[in-house]
């Protein structure tokens, strides 16, 4: 199916594209600023932007704009408001997107009262397939890096309540989501992914780069993420459904939501999360339709789709619907705030 397949591609055009203006005025609700995180398990460093309820100053950006995203409107480097707020690490997943692509989520939360923060793991070319392998075990990391940055922050840190923190996570920001409430890759499972036709399209990928599950070291990959800091996680049409340890699943002690986008039957197989919903004991599981995989991607320029289709790439990651990418972003918004007050509701 081409149009989920190029998943991968199509938010890489982005970081070619030339940046966009600012064509609206700046939220004065949400603030945003750029930090750097260490990732001991990379040995390297990976960019952080931190999304907040925004106090005074800052300059009006709109953060990820380019030709084919509209972006989202924030206070670069305003003041944070006064208080404490929630912290929520969000993982968008695809391990060919550009950045900024939670944005939408990410600004819709900060205007809630949560610090986000949004770690942006490297971007893969179309000739490293073998590395996406290893970022399956990386990115779980990579979640927690980026709290214990917002954590160790002398600015921030003041006003994050650290008793109250979840992941959100989108494909394989999902599963990365997952592991860090318990969740863990099983091995066998993991190496079959991509023997039938349901294995999603990185599959073809890896066949095209010669990469053979049944023979890398999944290890790394399997090993508990478990992040003991996260209250509960909300996780939307997660990848590597079907290669979760069921006994993993069963000890996931903390709230979980876990989102498929459409109707029964429209969700692509290897975004299918039914079965998490039912083997974790502490999940709920829910359905959205009206809304498919590309509900999950930022707001499209008016010409954004005429782009795609010039770079001989799919336009319907910009196709709008009976329902607008803008309002399935705040039907959206509100589910996953309505999950995040849910499992924090639960706390002693």
């Amino acid at each position: 199916m081409r149009s989920l397949s190029s998943l991968r591609t199509l938010a890489l055009l982005a970081l070619c594209a030339t940046g966009g203006s600012l064509s609206a005025r700046a939220s004065d609700a949400i603030g945003v600023r750029m930090m750097s995180v260490s990732a001991p398990e990379r040995g390297a460093t990976l960019a952080l932007t931190v999304w907040y309820p925004a106090g005074s100053g800052g300059k009006p950006e709109r953060v990820g704009a380019n030709s084919v995203f509209a972006g989202v409107s924030a206070l670069r480097d305003a003041a944070m408001a006064d208080g404490v707020f929630p912290v929520v690490v969000v993982a968008h997943g695809g391990l060919r997107a550009a950045p900024h692509q939670s944005g939408w989520i990410s600004a819709r939360l900060a205007e809630r009262g949560y610090i986000v923060a949004a770690v942006q793991p490297p971007v893969l070319e179309a000739s490293e397939a073998a590395r996406a392998v290893a970022e399956v075990g990386l990115r779980p990391a990579d979640l927690s890096a980026a709290l214990s940055a917002v954590e160790g922050d002398p600015s921030v840190r003041p006003h994050a309540d650290m008793e109250k923190v979840a992941a959100v996570g989108f494909f394989l920001g999902g599963a990365s989501s997952l592991a860090l409430v318990g969740a863990r890759l099983d091995p066998e499972r993991y190496r079959r992914l991509c023997d039938g036709p349901n294995g999603g399209p990185d599959c073809a990928w890896f066949a095209k780069a010669g990469v053979d599950l049944h023979q890398v070291d999944v290890a790394p990959l399997t090993r508990p993420h478990r992040d003991p800091r996260l209250r509960t996680a909300v996780v939307i049409d997660p990848e590597l459904s079907g290669s979760f340890s069921w006994d993993g699943l069963a000890e996931i002690a903390a709230p979980t939501t876990i989102i498929n986008l459409g109707a029964r039957g429209e969700t692509p197989p290897w975004l299918e999360a039914a079965e998490l919903g039912a083997a974790a004991p502490t999940a709920r599981y829910i359905r959205l339709p009206g809304a498919n995989a590309f509900s999950l991607f930022g707001v499209c320029t008016p010409r954004g789709a005429a782009i795609l289709r010039a770079e001989g790439e799919d336009e319907a990651l910009c196709k709008e619907g009976a329902v607008s990418r803008e309002d399935q972003h705040a039907q959206l918004a509100a589910m996953i705030a309505a999950a995040l007050l849910r499992g924090f509701s639960t706390l002693p």
